[in-house]
């Protein structure tokens, strides 16, 4: 399975709640009146274009991956049991359901986008806020359950060579290990952003896995990667549901605490984007579109806050 539809193991959950992040911290009043009153003209309203189409990209996602379940299914139909056709025949009705409510949601949003430029920014916003969280909802109402996700970042999608009685034996440590790493960072660094900087400094991005000396002398290699990639995970959760006025805020503090000039930082990060390379590597497409959205814009307004610029 691509990296980027990992968390989307099932058609509703996960994604049922990313569509909520997407209306409650970008489809909303609060954040457009922020960017509109901090943010260079010319960025404010490619925000407005971007919100747009964040809500579109948000049920493509969502379509693609009910389609290629309902492939999968289908393939798994013809050799099974009884029950198992039956559970098959229902898990494809709810996702067929799924797949007609989000492509009709991306042709009122199509629609919308056509009646534009006759319809108020704010009512567009509501529109297609509400549009998106209907559609939410019913991805949440029917969700189906499904095995829990393991880190597949290795051997062909498995953990690490080992049998599963190793894998429960390194669980309680791995957890352990993160909630040492994570008041460590809490410690050490001022805030969420930082710390999700910090850790992505700590890996191989050829492999994917973390290194850290002190913590590979402490504990096995396996615990101390697994542990960082726990944390790495739940502080980037945390960074993508902050309001983009906070992120702009903890970006601000982070940008004071790095050795270089900031208006050389901020000019790097415009045209480098080298934000894009510190979220997890299994991160759903809507977060991270979520992510990279509000950090570009918070780039331009502390660009714009820079001494000499207007």
């Amino acid at each position: 399975m691509p990296n980027h539809y990992r968390s989307f193991n099932r058609p509703g959950g996960n994604l049922g709640l990313a569509f909520r992040e997407v209306c409650r911290s970008v489809l909303n009043l609060n954040t457009l009146t922020f960017v509109a009153a901090n943010a260079p003209s010319e960025v404010a309203s490619s925000f407005e274009v971007h919100q747009q189409r964040l809500a579109s990209f948000s049920l493509q996602v969502a379509s693609k991956m009910l389609v290629r379940q309902l492939s999968e299914r289908r393939s798994r139909s013809f050799n099974g049991s009884l029950s198992r056709l039956f559970q098959s025949s229902t898990s494809k009705a709810k996702n067929a359901f799924l797949l007609v409510a989000c492509t009709s949601g991306r042709l009122s949003l199509g629609v919308l986008r056509v009646l534009g430029p006759g319809i108020p920014q704010r009512l567009q916003l509501s529109v297609s806020a509400s549009i998106l969280k209907n559609v939410g909802n019913l991805l949440i109402d029917t969700e189906i359950a499904s095995p829990p996700l393991s880190d597949n970042r290795s051997n062909g999608g498995g953990l690490y060579p080992g049998a599963v009685e190793k894998a429960s034996i390194e669980g309680s440590d791995r957890s352990v290990v993160a909630e040492d790493i994570s008041r460590a960072l809490n410690i050490s660094l001022p805030n969420d952003l930082s710390r999700l900087i910090f850790l992505a400094t700590l890996r191989d991005n050829n492999s994917g896995h973390y290194y850290h000396p002190e913590l590979a002398r402490r504990f096995s290699g396996e615990v101390a990667d697994q542990a960082m990639l726990v944390c790495h995970r739940r502080i980037y959760e945390q960074v993508v549901a902050l309001a983009i006025e906070d992120l702009t805020d903890q970006l601000d503090v982070y940008i004071a605490t790095v050795p270089v000039p900031r208006g050389r930082l901020i000019e790097s990060w415009t045209k480098l984007k080298a934000y894009r390379a510190t979220i997890p590597m299994d991160t759903d497409p809507i977060s991270a579109e979520i992510f990279f959205m509000k950090v570009g814009v918070a780039v331009a307004i502390l660009e714009a806050r820079l001494p000499g610029r207007i």
